[in-house]
């Protein structure tokens, strides 16, 4: 077992897409470094996605949120008032920091109503204190997000196109390691800059075939908005991270490309090795570099 202390843990909760899928939850990250918890993006299935890591839902109080389209934080409404219950499953004793570009205030506001019917039932019950269903909103722009306890994120922004902007990557270091998130985004010269020395580097990919294309032309739109396989390839062999690792796989039906073909492409560009996440494994920085799959025994200390 790797120190503790030294040691940068990183849990994909959630490494899907907008499309419902059993398999692959919404964008979420789960980073913990020493004495520090914080949850990168909330999709769909997050909570879900904590519990069978064995995370209680107040494992930590604060979530930063890197753009807003619904697979990174639809499940922060679920996480807000699901983890206010005072059981062993939850116990957040306390309200949710969420950080989050401009329009975070609108998501508190909203939530704030949204959640009253749950929290006017639970306030009358005596289960919880009504604060504690509150989100309280952080608005960041580029540059250093969180910086506590040797934790440090940074925000990158990136190009996910015209109508998302801002949107953001991570860039997250502690004790000497460092770990790179792309969230969505183009290929991107920002990001790219940013991104050298990383252990580990996760970047999005996406992909269509000539015949999803056909049948499904609006498919493109969001092929678009993302970057291909030799793009990402690109990005890998200019920043060089320890592990390249693919995630958020936009590979849109009726006819999905094939992984094997992303990854062909992709070598075309970058000859190192290349990893695809899934939902619930483990990455461990310290003195080397572990990946633990779900299966494989990928829990919480």
């Amino acid at each position: 077992m790797q120190s503790i202390q030294n040691t940068l843990k990183i849990t994909l909760l959630g490494t899907g897409i907008p499309n419902p899928d059993i398999n692959a939850f919404g964008t979420s990250t789960m980073i913990e470094a020493g004495d520090e918890r914080v949850l990168i993006d909330c999709g769909r299935g997050t909570v879900i996605r904590l519990s069978q890591m064995g995370f209680p839902l107040g494992h930590t109080d604060t979530v930063i949120l890197s753009h807003y389209h619904s697979d990174h934080y639809s499940g922060i409404f679920d996480l807000l008032m699901t983890g206010t219950i005072q059981q062993p499953f939850s116990n957040r004793g306390g309200p949710l920091n969420v950080f989050g570009p401009p329009g975070i205030e609108d998501i508190a506001e909203g939530a704030w109503i949204a959640t009253r019917p749950d929290r006017d039932i639970r306030v009358a019950d005596n289960e919880i204190d009504p604060e504690h269903m509150r989100i309280v909103p952080h608005v960041y722009v580029e540059g250093i997000v969180y910086d506590r306890g040797g934790l440090k994120i940074i925000a990158i922004e990136v190009d996910h196109g015209e109508f998302i902007r801002p949107a953001y990557a991570f860039r997250v270091e502690y004790a000497g390691h460092v770990f790179v998130h792309s969230h969505d985004t183009r290929y991107n010269e920002n990001l790219i800059s940013q991104a050298h020395g990383a252990d580990v580097f996760v970047h999005e990919v996406a992909a269509a075939t000539s015949e999803t294309i056909a049948k499904n032309p609006r498919a493109k739109i969001a092929i678009d908005h993302h970057a291909t396989p030799r793009e990402v390839g690109r990005v890998f062999a200019q920043t060089k991270p320890k592990l390249a690792m693919l995630t958020h796989l936009v590979l849109l039906p009726p006819d999905p490309m094939p992984i094997n073909r992303v990854t062909a492409e992709l070598a075309e560009e970058y000859d190192g090795m290349v990893l695809v996440a899934e939902d619930m494994m483990t990455i461990e920085i310290g003195k080397n570099i572990t990946v633990i799959p779900f299966h494989h025994g990928a829990r919480p200390r």
